[in-house]
Protein backbone atom coordinates (compact mmCIF):
# COMPACT_ATOMS: atom_id res chain seq x y z
CA UNK A 1 0.00 0.00 0.00
CA UNK A 2 2.82 2.41 0.86
CA UNK A 3 4.39 1.80 -2.54
CA UNK A 4 1.09 2.49 -4.32
CA UNK A 5 0.53 5.74 -2.41
CA UNK A 6 4.10 6.90 -3.09
CA UNK A 7 3.74 6.10 -6.79
CA UNK A 8 0.48 8.04 -7.06
CA UNK A 9 1.99 10.99 -5.21
CA UNK A 10 4.93 11.03 -7.60
CA UNK A 11 2.66 10.83 -10.64
CA UNK A 12 0.29 13.63 -9.69
CA UNK A 13 3.02 15.93 -8.42
CA UNK A 14 5.05 15.42 -11.59
CA UNK A 15 2.07 15.82 -13.91
CA UNK A 16 1.08 19.12 -12.31
CA UNK A 17 4.53 20.68 -12.51
CA UNK A 18 6.23 19.50 -15.68
CA UNK A 19 3.93 21.06 -18.27
CA UNK A 20 6.17 24.05 -18.96
CA UNK A 21 9.61 22.66 -18.20
CA UNK A 22 12.08 22.49 -21.10
CA UNK A 23 13.31 19.02 -20.11
CA UNK A 24 11.81 15.65 -19.26
CA UNK A 25 12.79 12.28 -17.85
CA UNK A 26 14.95 10.42 -20.35
CA UNK A 27 16.62 13.51 -21.82
CA UNK A 28 20.21 12.63 -22.66
CA UNK A 29 22.93 14.74 -24.22
CA UNK A 30 26.46 13.65 -25.04
CA UNK A 31 29.49 15.84 -25.64
CA UNK A 32 32.97 15.53 -27.04
CA UNK A 33 35.68 17.23 -25.01
CA UNK A 34 38.49 19.00 -26.85
CA UNK A 35 41.79 20.44 -25.72
CA UNK A 36 42.57 22.80 -28.54
CA UNK A 37 41.77 20.81 -31.72
CA UNK A 38 42.38 17.40 -30.06
CA UNK A 39 39.53 15.22 -28.81
CA UNK A 40 40.51 14.25 -25.28
CA UNK A 41 37.33 12.85 -23.74
CA UNK A 42 33.57 12.64 -23.52
CA UNK A 43 30.84 13.90 -21.22
CA UNK A 44 27.15 13.17 -20.71
CA UNK A 45 24.09 14.67 -19.05
CA UNK A 46 21.10 12.46 -18.23
CA UNK A 47 17.75 13.12 -16.57
CA UNK A 48 17.44 9.52 -15.52
CA UNK A 49 14.23 9.22 -13.50
CA UNK A 50 11.82 10.67 -11.00
CA UNK A 51 12.34 9.10 -7.61
CA UNK A 52 11.39 9.88 -4.00
CA UNK A 53 14.25 11.59 -2.15
CA UNK A 54 13.55 12.69 1.43
CA UNK A 55 9.90 11.81 0.66
CA UNK A 56 9.79 14.35 -2.17
CA UNK A 57 9.44 13.45 -5.86
CA UNK A 58 12.73 14.45 -7.46
CA UNK A 59 14.46 14.45 -10.82
CA UNK A 60 17.65 12.42 -10.61
CA UNK A 61 20.20 14.07 -12.89
CA UNK A 62 23.62 12.64 -13.67
CA UNK A 63 26.61 14.39 -15.20
CA UNK A 64 29.70 12.38 -16.13
CA UNK A 65 33.00 13.06 -17.85
CA UNK A 66 35.96 10.86 -18.69
CA UNK A 67 39.20 11.34 -20.55
CA UNK A 68 40.07 9.27 -23.62
CA UNK A 69 42.40 6.30 -23.04
CA UNK A 70 45.36 7.98 -24.75
CA UNK A 71 44.88 11.13 -22.65
CA UNK A 72 44.76 9.17 -19.39
CA UNK A 73 48.54 9.07 -19.52
CA UNK A 74 48.66 12.86 -19.34
CA UNK A 75 45.64 13.84 -17.28
CA UNK A 76 43.15 11.15 -16.29
CA UNK A 77 39.59 12.34 -15.67
CA UNK A 78 36.73 10.34 -14.15
CA UNK A 79 34.03 12.73 -12.95
CA UNK A 80 30.57 12.03 -11.58
CA UNK A 81 28.08 14.71 -10.59
CA UNK A 82 24.65 13.71 -9.30
CA UNK A 83 21.77 15.85 -8.09
CA UNK A 84 18.21 15.20 -6.97
CA UNK A 85 15.98 18.16 -7.88
CA UNK A 86 12.62 18.67 -6.19
CA UNK A 87 9.99 18.54 -8.96
CA UNK A 88 7.84 21.12 -7.15
CA UNK A 89 10.45 23.77 -6.37
CA UNK A 90 13.31 22.87 -8.75
CA UNK A 91 15.67 23.17 -5.79
CA UNK A 92 18.27 20.49 -5.03
CA UNK A 93 17.62 18.02 -2.24
CA UNK A 94 20.84 16.00 -2.46
CA UNK A 95 24.11 16.54 -4.32
CA UNK A 96 26.93 14.07 -4.89
CA UNK A 97 30.32 14.90 -6.42
CA UNK A 98 32.91 12.18 -7.05
CA UNK A 99 35.81 13.60 -9.03
CA UNK A 100 39.20 12.29 -10.12
CA UNK A 101 41.21 14.75 -12.19
CA UNK A 102 44.91 14.16 -12.75
CA UNK A 103 45.35 12.55 -9.34
CA UNK A 104 43.23 15.20 -7.58
CA UNK A 105 40.28 13.58 -5.80
CA UNK A 106 37.12 15.29 -4.55
CA UNK A 107 34.29 13.44 -2.83
CA UNK A 108 31.42 15.58 -1.59
CA UNK A 109 27.85 14.91 -0.54
CA UNK A 110 25.36 17.50 0.66
CA UNK A 111 21.75 17.33 1.81
CA UNK A 112 19.81 20.57 1.47
CA UNK A 113 17.12 21.85 3.83
CA UNK A 114 15.82 24.98 2.12
CA UNK A 115 13.33 25.85 4.85
CA UNK A 116 16.12 26.02 7.44
CA UNK A 117 18.63 27.30 4.83
CA UNK A 118 21.09 24.58 5.81
CA UNK A 119 23.31 22.19 3.85
CA UNK A 120 24.64 19.12 5.67
CA UNK A 121 27.56 17.01 4.51
CA UNK A 122 28.04 13.26 5.03
CA UNK A 123 29.86 13.96 8.31
CA UNK A 124 26.81 15.83 9.64
CA UNK A 125 28.57 19.19 9.45
CA UNK A 126 26.09 21.97 8.76
CA UNK A 127 26.51 25.06 6.60
CA UNK A 128 24.26 28.07 6.21
CA UNK A 129 23.10 28.60 2.63
CA UNK A 130 21.40 31.35 0.68
CA UNK A 131 17.70 31.27 -0.05
CA UNK A 132 16.90 29.17 -3.15
CA UNK A 133 20.45 27.83 -3.35
CA UNK A 134 21.41 25.55 -6.22
CA UNK A 135 24.26 23.08 -6.55
CA UNK A 136 26.76 22.90 -9.42
CA UNK A 137 24.54 20.68 -11.58
CA UNK A 138 21.01 21.74 -10.62
CA UNK A 139 21.94 25.35 -11.47
CA UNK A 140 22.04 24.47 -15.18
CA UNK A 141 18.55 22.96 -15.15
CA UNK A 142 17.18 25.85 -13.10
CA UNK A 143 18.64 28.34 -15.59
CA UNK A 144 16.93 26.50 -18.45
CA UNK A 145 13.53 27.28 -16.90
CA UNK A 146 14.01 31.05 -16.93
CA UNK A 147 11.96 33.05 -19.40
CA UNK A 148 14.01 34.28 -22.33
CA UNK A 149 12.27 37.66 -22.45
CA UNK A 150 13.18 38.44 -18.83
CA UNK A 151 16.80 37.40 -19.33
CA UNK A 152 17.11 39.55 -22.46
CA UNK A 153 15.56 42.55 -20.72
CA UNK A 154 17.90 42.38 -17.71
CA UNK A 155 20.96 41.20 -19.70
CA UNK A 156 21.99 39.03 -16.75
CA UNK A 157 20.66 36.93 -13.88
CA UNK A 158 22.04 35.62 -10.59
CA UNK A 159 22.05 32.07 -9.26
CA UNK A 160 22.95 31.39 -5.60
CA UNK A 161 25.21 28.33 -5.47
CA UNK A 162 26.68 26.25 -2.66
CA UNK A 163 29.99 24.76 -3.77
CA UNK A 164 33.07 23.49 -1.93
CA UNK A 165 31.49 24.44 1.40
CA UNK A 166 31.07 28.04 0.25
CA UNK A 167 28.16 30.25 -0.80
CA UNK A 168 28.40 32.61 -3.72
CA UNK A 169 26.23 34.36 -6.27
CA UNK A 170 26.94 33.34 -9.83
CA UNK A 171 26.17 36.15 -12.26
CA UNK A 172 25.31 34.91 -15.73
CA UNK A 173 25.46 37.54 -18.48
CA UNK A 174 23.62 37.30 -21.78
CA UNK A 175 26.16 38.16 -24.49
CA UNK A 176 24.52 37.69 -27.87
CA UNK A 177 22.61 35.40 -30.19
CA UNK A 178 24.70 33.17 -32.39
CA UNK A 179 24.50 30.31 -34.88
CA UNK A 180 26.66 27.24 -34.48
CA UNK A 181 27.23 24.38 -36.88
CA UNK A 182 26.59 20.77 -35.89
CA UNK A 183 26.60 17.48 -37.77
CA UNK A 184 22.81 17.79 -38.06
CA UNK A 185 22.89 21.33 -39.45
CA UNK A 186 23.02 24.85 -38.05
CA UNK A 187 21.10 25.92 -34.98
CA UNK A 188 20.28 29.28 -33.42
CA UNK A 189 21.51 29.71 -29.89
CA UNK A 190 22.05 32.19 -27.07
CA UNK A 191 25.51 32.83 -25.67
CA UNK A 192 26.02 33.39 -21.95
CA UNK A 193 29.08 34.22 -19.87
CA UNK A 194 29.14 33.26 -16.18
CA UNK A 195 31.29 35.32 -13.86
CA UNK A 196 33.20 32.61 -12.05
CA UNK A 197 34.42 32.77 -8.48
CA UNK A 198 37.87 34.29 -8.11
CA UNK A 199 40.77 32.00 -7.33
CA UNK A 200 39.51 28.97 -9.19
CA UNK A 201 40.89 27.33 -12.33
CA UNK A 202 39.78 30.25 -14.50
CA UNK A 203 42.22 33.11 -14.79
CA UNK A 204 39.69 35.94 -14.72
CA UNK A 205 35.97 36.56 -14.60
CA UNK A 206 35.07 36.41 -18.27
CA UNK A 207 36.70 33.34 -19.78
CA UNK A 208 33.82 30.84 -19.81
CA UNK A 209 31.14 30.90 -22.52
CA UNK A 210 28.03 28.74 -22.79
CA UNK A 211 25.84 28.20 -25.86
CA UNK A 212 22.14 27.33 -25.23
CA UNK A 213 19.67 26.50 -28.00
CA UNK A 214 17.25 29.35 -28.72
CA UNK A 215 14.13 27.19 -28.68
CA UNK A 216 11.78 25.52 -26.22
CA UNK A 217 14.42 22.99 -25.16
CA UNK A 218 17.05 25.56 -24.10
CA UNK A 219 19.52 22.75 -24.58
CA UNK A 220 23.18 22.99 -23.65
CA UNK A 221 25.09 22.85 -26.95
CA UNK A 222 28.60 24.04 -26.26
CA UNK A 223 30.93 25.20 -23.50
CA UNK A 224 34.25 26.93 -24.11
CA UNK A 225 36.76 27.89 -21.44
CA UNK A 226 40.16 29.54 -21.49
CA UNK A 227 42.26 28.07 -18.68
CA UNK A 228 45.88 28.62 -17.72
CA UNK A 229 46.99 25.74 -19.94
CA UNK A 230 44.97 26.69 -23.04
CA UNK A 231 41.46 26.26 -24.43
CA UNK A 232 38.98 23.54 -23.44
CA UNK A 233 35.69 22.90 -25.26
CA UNK A 234 32.67 20.65 -24.86
CA UNK A 235 30.55 20.28 -28.00
CA UNK A 236 27.32 18.34 -28.34
CA UNK A 237 27.77 15.05 -30.19
CA UNK A 238 24.44 13.28 -29.63
CA UNK A 239 21.04 13.75 -28.03
CA UNK A 240 17.79 11.88 -27.50
CA UNK A 241 14.43 12.06 -25.75
CA UNK A 242 14.16 15.84 -25.91
CA UNK A 243 10.84 17.26 -24.78
CA UNK A 244 10.42 19.39 -27.91
CA UNK A 245 11.56 18.92 -31.52
CA UNK A 246 14.80 20.70 -32.23
CA UNK A 247 15.07 22.77 -35.42
CA UNK A 248 18.22 22.64 -37.49
CA UNK A 249 18.66 24.53 -40.75
CA UNK A 250 21.17 24.76 -43.54
CA UNK A 251 22.98 28.08 -43.96
CA UNK A 252 23.13 29.27 -47.55
CA UNK A 253 26.69 29.80 -48.77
Amino acid sequence: MKTIITTLFLFFSLASHTQNLPFQVGEQTKFVLKYGPVKVGTAELLVSEVTPEKNKPSYRVLGTARSAPFFDWFFKVRDLYETYIDTATLLPIFFNRDVYEGGHIIKQQYFFDHKLKIATNKYKKRYEIFENTQDMLSALFYARTLKKEEVFAKKSFFVPIFMDEENFLLEVKYIKNDTINTKWGDISCMVFMPNMQEGRVFEDEEVLKIWISDDKNKLLLKVEAEIWAGSVKAEISDYKNLKHPISFFQTKK
